[in-house]
């Protein structure tokens, strides 16, 4: 008897398990001791989605860096390290080395997740020596900017850009920016100024015993040119049949800067005074970048121009909008101040 029991009750225990499975218990009102209603599985509600809001922007948040007031010698601020000097050789194309220095340029600075444009006064050094490794370098800015109250932006390599999928639009010193490549982005958040630094080594010059030191001093255009006045304009455009401006965009966009529109508005005051008088408005870029992707800018900078005058008035039939890019240059695109020149608006005389 016991040896029957035995084999049957694991099989007992099984179907009670089982059974217990296909029909659903209800649970005991403790208070009542009366069963408790279970919801159907088809009426009950799903819970709420939490609201997701969005995110800031990605990256390096410069509102976050504590402003500081530290003691500073002349621009650009940083020395080479001890045994190095600045690069005297010329490169095979016989143009002089890396080395740059000018009142206002554009730079770009990678911040591990986007691009940062900055404008101001430049400097770029070409650093010739021996015996410093690329973390030596980026340790030595790195210390340098931090004492000073300053913060690390970026430390790393360019294949954190390649994974990103994006590359500088004006890459310099930095072209090709292998994987290998080392940066770093260090910045100093003053009252009145920012300080921006980058130690650049690449996998080639670290060989030749080379690293690159660029800073950047953030501060707006100081305008060297007078507001070219319609009366002007009317005289070069009878003289010369077309007039060059010099019309500030936002960086890689066709949105006309607040400083412009004074100019913006002497062309309309121009083609108010002279109802007879129909344009050509041509925009016309450096050499730097895809000659494509310029050539697009271009014309959708000289859109713009001509949107802004409709705007303000003048008539449509009136303007003819066109982009030529890099194809006209009127000065040598080696030099910044010759890409600068040929970074432009020209107005053009149609004929009636």
């Amino acid at each position: 008897m016991n040896t029957i029991v035995s084999a049957i009750a694991p099989s007992l225990l099984l179907a009670v398990a089982l059974g217990g499975c296909t029909k659903q218990e209800q649970p005991i009102d403790q208070e009542r001791g009366t069963p408790t209603p279970t919801p159907a599985a088809s009426s009950a509600q799903p819970a709420p989605v939490p609201e997701v809001k969005p995110s800031a922007a990605p990256g390096f948040d410069i509102s976050r860096v504590a402003v500081v007031s530290p003691s500073l010698g002349a621009f650009p601020y940083f020395s080479l390290i001890d045994g190095y000097r600045s690069a005297t050789y010329k490169t095979r194309i016989g143009s002089v080395n890396g080395n740059k220095s000018v009142s206002f340029d554009r730079y770009e600075f990678f911040d591990g997740t986007k691009i940062i444009p900055v404008e101001g006064r430049l400097a770029t050094i070409e650093a010739e020596g021996e015996g410093a490794s690329a973390l030596e370098v980026l340790r030595t800015y790195e210390s340098l900017v931090t004492r000073l109250g300053g913060v690390k932006v970026f430390e790393g390599t360019a294949v954190k850009m390649e994974q990103l999928g994006l590359a500088f639009a004006e890459v310099r010193h930095r072209e090709p920016a292998w994987d290998e490549d080392q940066m770093g982005i260090y910045l100093l958040r003053m009252p009145e100024k920012e300080i921006w630094v980058e130690a650049y080594v690449s996998s080639f010059n670290l060989k030749q015993g080379r690293y690159y030191l660029t800073v950047v001093e953030r501060k707006a255009l100081d305008v060297k040119a007078s507001l070219l006045a319609a009366e002007e304009m009317k005289r070069e455009l009878d003289t010369k049949g077309h007039v060059a401006l010099y019309i500030n965009f936002d960086f890689n966009k066709a949105d006309i800067k607040p400083e412009s529109q004074p100019t913006v508005d002497e062309i309309a005051k121009l083609l108010s005074s002279n109802p007879d008088l129909s344009l050509a408005v041509e925009g016309h870029t450096d050499n730097v970048g895809s000659a494509e992707y310029n050539r697009q800018l271009s014309e959708a900078r000289a859109r713009s121009v001509a949107g802004a005058l409709a705007a303000r008035g003048i008539e449509s039939r009136r303007l003819m909008a066109a982009g030529y890019g890099p194809d006209k240059p009127i000065a040598d695109n080696s030099a910044e101040d010759g890409r600068a020149k040929n970074r432009r608006v020209e107005l053009v005389k149609m004929r009636g």
